[in-house]
Parts: C-alpha cells; sequence; structure tokens
C-alpha cells in the first residue's frame, strides 16, 4: 500500500484539512521536516531549529505583498524604525484604545440572543483599535471589514479554481488610503507618519501604501487569531464538565496563530542540510507545525510573529487585544451555545474560523 500523499499539491486542501491540518502537518515535520514540493518548487520547512534559522538569515527576504513595499533603506531606516519604536512605548495608549474597542463590541455581542462571533467580535474589535488609531471614520468600518476579508487571502498558495479576492482587497484598501492621507485626522500615529515623511521628504506612495498594510496587518491576522479563540472558548464551555483552564495569551498565539507558515524568498542561494534554495525560490516556514510539536513539553517562545529584521511590528498590539478579550469573553461564552457547525476557511497555510454562530436561547 502506498503511502499517504504529503500536503502542499496542487490541488485545494480539502474540507478535512481546512477543519484541523494539524495531524498532516505533523506527518509532514516526521517524514519530510525539510521537504521541497516539485509541483510548487518551493521548499517547505518544519522543524523549530530550522525555522529559527531562516528567520534570521538575511539570504531569505519578505516576499512582495506581505511587507511594505518601501524597501528602500531611508525608509527602513525612518518610517519602520519609527513605528516599531512607536508601538513599543506606547501601551498606555493603546491598552485604552483596545479597552474602549472592546467594552463596545462586548456589548453587540451582548445585545444579540443569537449571531455569528466572527462579524461581530473577531473582525470587529481588531478593526475598530486600528480605525481609532489611524483616524478612520466609524461609517466606512463596514466596507472596510468586508475588504479586509479577502486580504488575508495573499498569505495562502495558489490552486485551480480558487477565488481571487487578495489582489482585488488590496487595490481597493490602497485607493481608500490614497483619499484617507489627505484628509485624516491628527491621531498620534498619524501624526508620527506625517512628520516622519516631511522630516526626511519620502513619496506620498510609501505613506499611503504604509497606512494600508498597517490597517491590513493589524486587523486580518488578528482578526482570524481571535477567531481561532474564540472557536476555541465555546466549545470549551460547551463540553461536558468544561475543559479546564483556558491558556494564557503566548500559549494560545502559538496554538491558535492562523498563519501555518511565514513565507520567505531567497535573495541567494541558502543551503541548510541537503536543501538547496536557489535564488528567488520561495521558502514556507511553518510555524504553525513547530509549535504543536512541543505540546506535553516545556513550550517554546512562539514564532507567530517572526524573528529578526521583520519581526512583526504589531505584535504588543496583539497580545493586548487577545489578552483582554480573554476573560470577559470566557464569561460571555458560558452562556452560549453553538448553533451550527463551525466554519473553516479553506486555505492550505491558514488555519482560520471564518463563521461561529451562536444563541443564547435556552441558556440558563
Amino acid at each position: 500500500m502506498s503511502a499517504p500523499a504529503l500536503p502542499f499539491g496542487p490541488g485545494a486542501p480539502g474540507a478535512d484539512y481546512a477543519r484541523d491540518p494539524f495531524p498532516d502537518l505533523a506527518r509532514l515535520r516526521d517524514v519530510a521536516p525539510r521537504y521541497h514540493a516539485p509541483e510548487r518548487d518551493a521548499w517547505f520547512f518544519s522543524a523549530r531549529a530550522d525555522i529559527a534559522a531562516l528567520l534570521r538569515d538575511d539570504r531569505l527576504g519578505i516576499t512582495q505583498g506581505t511587507s511594505f513595499a518601501d524597501r528602500s533603506d531611508p525608509f527602513r531606516a525612518t518610517v519602520v524604525r519609527r513605528l516599531r519604536g512607536w508601538f513599543a512605548s506606547s501601551g498606555p495608549l493603546l491598552a485604552q484604545t483596545v479597552s474602549t474597542a472592546l467594552d463596545d463590541c462586548l456589548a453587540t455581542v451582548a445585545a444579540h440572543a443569537e449571531g455569528d462571533l466572527v462579524p461581530l467580535l473577531a473582525q470587529a474589535l481588531p478593526t475598530r483599535v486600528m480605525a481609532s488609531l489611524l483616524g478612520i471614520p466609524a461609517s466606512d468600518l463596514p466596507a472596510l471589514q468586508k475588504v479586509s476579508e479577502g486580504l488575508i487571502q495573499g498569505f495562502d498558495l495558489e490552486w485551480d479554481g480558487r477565488p481571487a479576492l487578495a489582489a482585488p482587497a488590496s487595490r481597493v484598501l490602497a485607493l481608500y488610503f490614497q483619499k484617507h492621507w489627505r484628509g485624516a485626522p491628527a491621531t498620534e500615529l498619524m501624526a508620527l507618519l506625517r512628520t516622519t515623511q516631511a522630516e526626511f521628504d519620502l513619496p506620498q506612495a510609501s505613506m499611503v501604501d504604509t497606512c494600508s498594510k498597517l490597517f491590513s496587518a493589524g486587523t486580518t491576522t488578528t482578526a482570524a487569531c481571535i477567531a481561532n479563540i474564540l472557536a476555541r472558548l465555546i466549545e470549551a464551555a460547551e463540553a461536558p464538565h468544561g475543559s479546564g483552564e483556558i491558556p494564557g495569551v503566548e500559549e494560545l498565539l502559538r496554538l491558535d496563530t492562523p498563519l501555518l507558515a511565514l513565507k520567505r524568498v531567497a535573495l541567494a542561494e541558502l543551503r541548510l542540510g541537503e536543501a538547496v534554495i536557489r535564488p528567488g525560490q520561495k521558502a514556507y516556514l511553518l510555524v504553525g507545525s513547530a509549535h504543536r510539536a512541543s505540546e506535553g513539553e516545556a513550550p517554546a517562545p512562539s514564532l507567530t510573529f517572526g524573528l529578526g529584521r521583520y519581526h512583526c511590528l504589531g505584535a504588543a498590539l496583539a497580545r493586548l487585544e487577545i489578552g483582554a478579550l480573554l476573560d470577559p469573553m470566557q464569561k460571555l461564552a458560558a452562556g452560549m451555545r453553538l448553533s451550527g457547525p463551525i466554519q473553516w476557511r479553506e486555505s492550505w497555510l491558514l488555519h482560520e474560523a471564518r463563521s461561529i454562530p451562536f444563541t443564547t436561547h435556552g441558556v440558563s
């Protein structure tokens, strides 16, 4: 009998993989931790030591569309450096922004006898937070939230028949922020960006792209991670006699990250054991697999936000949002039941609860 096929072939992943990709990823980690998928001419790495080394290797660069479009040294030395410092030093402002947005979202959820936790909370919370930081009017949020739903698809592999959502969503967002840049109120974050542009005479296109990427990065993956955590919470509340203690923030980031892989491209030839990554080849670093390898052992630090030069700028903000959400949502979840099956995004490299239908009818 032939061995079962390894994942990441040219076809669609299917519903079973979408619901629970981790058995297939564990098998890949055991059988071929440095795996070249011939149909895609791409490398997949699932051993934690390999991933940590590759994330710190300057011969691997970020791929187009997953970071700021301006890759120039002046931009990284000014805008990126100042943004990293601002997110690291603005704890009180970020905490208050998250608290205000969360109160609004929880009140909305509590007012619904039935609904869907994904749009009502998972997507709404990070969208409202980023709207406050970037000065986006509340009236624009429903449309922006809908546009954002397609953006995260850009992290995934392609296959025949997959809807093309990421590229048109990116174009719409770019057009929106062209207008927003000219007329946005002077929030602390927008003031920082405008001051930096004027001081260093940076292209307006780079600043528009910065706003767009901050919004998309600060909403899409965070929303997907929150959705996965909410699925965990409501399933735990439904389990007989409860399910014990809910993991802390770092453990949830390790287990429930929606990004099963961080995508990189080789800028020069790179050898890692038997793996030879040629210039221009893609390397997918399967953090979702590496994280699960340490279950039952002392958990290693999460690789969700990357390491090195491209460590996520908004990591502190995502931690704040998830940390603030846990306690109140556990209390809400205790009075909820699923009113239908959780729907999962069909994807190779994303694990995301797309719909969590709930009801409070008949719950005492």
